[in-house]
């Protein structure tokens, strides 16, 4: 890496892949016959505060899901986000009866699922 900011790239890049380890993300198997790996790359974020100030530099290593194939890598696919007609109805029915909402951000949390 050549940017002025080097050093902290390369931090949230041992952050990543020290997380991916700890939550023991993948299991080495050896590669069927006939098929290719599915490949990496990196995504770069600066976080920064309200004020415009960086707060820290966000690295997370990503699959390129996109290189798969329907029927030979997979058959089906699914994706947990929530319906905007969900999150509506629930704002509105804690707005009715005065509830006290929190936003909360896992640090994470995408590598809790199974892919199996």
């Amino acid at each position: 890496m050549e940017s002025t900011n080097a050093k902290n790239w390369k931090e949230a890049c041992h952050s990543e892949l020290d997380s991916l380890r700890k939550n023991k993300t993948w299991d080495l198997v050896p590669l069927p016959q006939g098929r290719k790996a599915i490949g990496s790359r990196w995504e770069f974020r600066v976080k920064e505060n309200q004020a415009g100030k960086v707060e820290h530099f966000k690295a997370r290593l990503v699959a390129k899901g996109f290189a798969q194939k329907y029927g030979v890598d997979f058959e089906e696919i699914f994706a947990p986000v929530a319906k905007f007609t969900s999150i509506r109805l629930i704002l509105s029915i804690a707005a009715k009866y005065s509830l006290r909402l929190h936003q909360m951000d896992v640090k994470t949390a995408f590598l809790n699922g199974s892919l199996a």
